[in-house]
């Protein structure tokens, strides 16, 4: 049996990406940032779930912990249950300034100009909420 190191596997396979690329891991769930994709990986279900990002959509915020994972990027959200081993996005316009972003437990919130949004580990969807706008 020959022992290969992860950077030789990730040679030899064809699949050669930075080194640094943004990666967090916390507990059941995993997330990698590589260019135009993001991976999510949930030990639960033990697959790999990916999700291609446009030309010129840049990822501003990510978070991982116990179940779920985000990424928040120029056009959208995008949160991955790993209790349900699923992908819920939502559309985010280039208008719409994120004022907030934050992972904790089963749960990710971000919070923009005009909305409240929530992302469940057990529902596997966004939730929103207008957000009271002066001169509305």
């Amino acid at each position: 049996m020959v022992a290969v190191t992860l950077a030789a596997a990730v040679w030899l396979c064809g699949l050669l990406v930075p080194l640094d690329c943004p990666a967090q891991s916390s507990n059941n769930v995993a997330l990698h940032i590589i260019p135009r994709e993001v991976l999510f990986f949930g030990a639960q279900g033990g697959t790999w779930t990916s999700v291609r990002l446009d030309a010129g959509e840049r990822v501003l915020q990510r978070g991982a912990d116990t179940n779920v994972a985000a990424v928040c990027t120029s056009q959208r959200l995008i949160g991955f249950s790993a209790v349900l081993n699923t992908v819920h996005e939502i559309r985010v316009p280039e208008d719409e300034t994120l004022e907030g972003f934050k992972v904790d437990g089963n749960v990710v919130t971000a919070i923009t100009r005009r909305r409240a949004l929530g992302f469940s580990a057990v529902t596997g969807r966004w939730s929103e909420a207008d957000r009271f706008q002066i001169g509305r």
